[in-house]
């Protein structure tokens, strides 16, 4: 017992220079303020992230001064809405925090609080002299105004800046506001507009373009028609705006940015055909155009939007029909940075048969109960849904049979009716009739994006071949294969077997555009539109 006392004892004596030394840590941070010459360092970090280093001596003596403030029991909650700012004191190895809550519009009322969550309010007198100072800067209504430029809105610094702003006393002061020498590269981006915004619109701005040394063009922004160029490449682009001293904005002065613009020449269309047949689809070729900035539309309204994938300095898309879509005469519509192009199309009409299955009422209400049909819309909302790969499908590739040609049996679009419930629905890919156990190939190269089993199609394939094309192999054995596999055209990916609905020995085969189901007869005689 004794030497657990006399154990005790000695490891108090051991903990008792940690517990000072954190007595005297606390006790000691709040006390730099209160020696002001032993205060080495101030950096005062604002509003905006920017922090500025004091270490002048006059300066630091008024900083402390500033943080030797009255101490509260609370802050009023409208402070916490004002810009603040943090005061951070170094002293040897110690150093002192405080954030500062400030307004311009009621430079009496600005509290603070020290690390150690305690609150304050600072005199009244020495807050307006603060906000006099050129590091002050975020404590006003107008910052320094922002350039953004191109689709993504890409923020470009200025590289030059002669900046003023109002202090409290209604007279403008220079700032010294941080410049960057770098020059950012902008990829997408309008030819005609270069996607320019600012913050606050300067009263007048000048854009000039350059081909490496050589001038190109240089105007008022708001004369700017664009760039005209037959090459694709970077230009460098310089914008010298002015903002005029007015008496109802607090800051005023000018700015040079400066930025490289990747720029196309005018974007042209084509289409691969005037003429298609209900479930065939067409290739829309953007050529200096990039995916993301193409309008499409169609009058009537077709029924889908196409999907456009970049490749290279091009972009492409499939417009998909169906068995639904009206025969008639259409429209197309599409756009890009200024550039319009319109094309007339031709839907004509496809006969398409009736096939009426005996199957036993009990197993077609089993089979098509709301639940299945439901597990089978999410199946494809799903592998659809995926974003398709780029430029796989353009591989010269013909589209091959997945088994045997002849042993094609029930075609695209045909009114399947059950005889039992009256029921009919479409039929969105193509029958083979074949032997249980044969081998199943590849129609095309491409990657496997699903491989799983529902109770309508059972065992499904699918794999995409880029640009939104996709096959599914469906009423197969799905164990050969897993998702991510690459596969090339003709490789063996699976067995058929008699899983989901359909007669003994039917293979199923079809083929999607974006979320269309199509002929896949037509791809299969014709192959991809180019």
């Amino acid at each position: 017992m004794k030497n657990k006392i006399v154990l005790g004892i000695c490891i108090a004596v051991m903990l008792i220079p940690a517990v000072l030394a954190i007595f005297l840590y606390k006790s000691k941070a709040p006390d730099i303020i209160k020696q002001p010459d032993d205060v080495s360092l101030v950096t005062v970090t604002d509003s905006l992230s920017n922090t500025y280093t004091v270490n002048d001596k006059d300066e630091i003596k008024f900083l402390t001064e500033l943080a030797d403030g009255t101490q509260v029991t609370t802050i009023p909650d409208a402070v916490y809405g004002f810009k603040s700012f943090v005061l951070r004191f170094t002293r040897g190895e110690s150093t002192a925090s405080y954030r500062f809550y400030m307004s311009v519009e009621m430079p009496d009322q600005v509290y603070f609080k020290d690390e150690d969550d305690r609150n304050y309010k600072a005199d009244s007198l020495k807050s307006r002299t603060f906000m006099e100072k050129p590091y002050a800067i975020s404590l006003y209504d107008t910052a320094v105004p922002v350039l953004t430029v191109g689709d993504m809105s890409t923020v470009i610094s200025p590289s030059e800046i002669a900046w003023n702003y109002s202090t409290v006393d209604g007279n403008f002061t220079p700032i010294n506001v941080p410049v960057t020498g770098d020059v950012k590269n902008v990829d997408k981006i309008s030819k005609r507009t270069l996607g320019i915004s600012f913050s606050r619109q300067p009263d007048s701005a000048v854009i000039t373009v350059f081909d490496g040394s050589e001038q190109l063009v240089s105007r008022l922004i708001e004369d700017f028609t664009g760039v005209n160029t037959s090459t694709a490449k970077y230009y460098k682009i310089q914008i010298n705006a002015k903002w005029n001293k007015e008496d109802d904005q607090n800051s005023y002065g000018s700015a040079t940015y400066v930025f490289n613009a990747y720029i196309m020449p005018d974007a042209s269309f084509t289409v691969s055909s005037e003429k298609i047949t209900q479930g065939g689809f067409l290739m829309i070729k953007a050529e200096n155009a990039k995916s993301s900035g193409i309008a499409f539309s169609c009058e009537p309204d077709i029924g889908v939007i196409p999907e456009f994938y970049d490749s290279g300095e091009n972009a492409i898309a499939y417009l998909p029909t169906d068995y639904s879509t009206a025969p008639g005469e259409y429209k197309i519509s599409l756009s890009y940075d200024g550039s319009i192009f319109e094309q007339k199309l031709t839907v004509s009409e496809f006969k398409f048969n009736t096939k009426t299955y005996t199957t036993p009422e009990s197993t077609v209400k089993a089979v098509f109960s709301e639940e299945n049909k439901a597990i089978e819309e999410t199946v494809v909302l799903t592998v659809c849904g995926q974003k398709s790969q780029t430029a796989i499908a353009v591989n010269g590739e013909k589209p091959a049979y997945p088994t045997k040609r002849t042993d094609h049996k029930t075609g695209y679009g045909n009114y399947m009716k059950l005889e039992k419930t009256g029921e009919e629905f479409r039929h969105d890919g193509i029958d083979y009739e074949i032997a249980k156990g044969s081998d199943v190939r590849a129609s095309l190269s491409g990657t496997v994006i699903y491989a799983g089993v529902n109770p309508i199609h059972g065992g499904t394939i699918v794999i995409d071949h880029g640009n939104g094309i996709r096959t599914w192999y469906c009423r197969v054995d799905t164990s050969s294969v897993n998702a991510g596999q690459e596969v090339r055209q003709g490789d063996i990916i699976a067995k058929t077997n008699d899983s989901g609905f359909g007669d003994a020995s039917r293979f199923h085969f079809g083929i999607s555009v974006g979320s269309t189901f199509v002929s896949p007869l037509m791809l299969l005689d014709s192959g991809i539109p180019q």
